[in-house]
């Protein structure tokens, strides 16, 4: 569905059902460079098992319009924004909720959930770790919007058996299609989200507002890109639940769907 909010499209997924009164509300939250499509397999499930979905194209990613937020403050209170509006035009019940995020989308709903930590019931982090620095050499190509850039995150975000072609899915590279996904991104938005991962400081102040015991991480045990040890220092900060997957990178929700479905659904249902 689209709404408009500050005066520009946002494109929401909604796993292909409708909006129903007396469910619990799943916000999903794309990462750096990506869109809404990344979570097809979660929202679909759980859009069939209980929930109102709500998984955005963030302003100027995807198919929606508007500036790209340049920090994970702004993008948290865009989330926020864009909640209370489908409230007023659409009914859509959002307290408590349940926030979901992955990389980049994970930092987003942290500073979130900090934001408003009594509506917030859980947080389901995917990929994520913290801090979440990002080299120098992926942020000089982003910024110049060259392939490389696509071509570093599409070879460190996947393990080993991933790039060789390993998929459940016959006839389907999950290593082609993050590239094909953060190709279609627009200039300038790829340089933006790294950067905002880069510079985001703002945990410590989540983690005092938003208590221990609320928060499920989902990693991979080869991810190259937030790294376990990151991952840790998250799951200790939030007083979180961590979940490492098998023979898994960065790409948690395409490379091993089936593994992430269910310490998702142990969660959720």
């Amino acid at each position: 569905m689209k709404a408009v909010i500050n005066g520009a499209p946002c494109f929401i997924g909604q796993g292909g059902t409708d909006w129903q009164a007396g469910r619990k509300t799943l916000v999903l939250q794309h990462g750096a460079g990506m869109d809404r499509t990344i979570w097809v397999l979660l929202a679909r499930y759980f859009a069939r098992h209980g929930y109102n979905v709500v998984a955005a194209d963030l302003p100027g990613h995807g198919a929606s319009g508007g500036e790209i937020l340049t920090s994970i403050e702004s993008q948290a209170q865009h989330l926020w924004q864009l909640l209370d509006l489908l409230q007023q035009a659409h009914g859509l019940p959002h307290e408590p909720v349940v926030l979901g995020g992955h990389s980049m989308g994970a930092l987003v709903v942290c500073a979130a959930a900090g934001l408003r930590p009594d509506a917030v019931e859980h947080l389901l982090l995917f990929g994520a770790g913290y801090p979440m620095p990002v080299g120098q050499p992926l942020l000089d190509a982003a910024q110049a919007d060259d392939q490389s850039a696509v071509d570093m995150i599409s070879i460190y975000g996947h393990c080993f058996s991933s790039q060789l072609g390993h998929n459940a899915v016959a006839g389907i590279s999950v290593m082609n299609s993050a590239m094909a996904l953060l190709e279609r991104a627009k200039p300038g938005v790829l340089y933006a989200d790294l950067s905002a991962c880069n510079e985001y400081q703002g945990l410590a102040r989540v983690a005092d507002s938003f208590g221990p015991g609320k928060t499920t991480l989902i990693v991979g045990d080869s991810d190259r890109m937030t790294g376990i040890k990151m991952s840790r220092n998250l799951a200790s900060m939030l007083g979180a639940e961590l979940v490492i997957l098998s023979q898994c990178g960065h790409m948690v929700m395409s490379e091993q769907p089936e593994q992430t479905l269910q310490a998702a659904r142990r969660v959720l249902l």
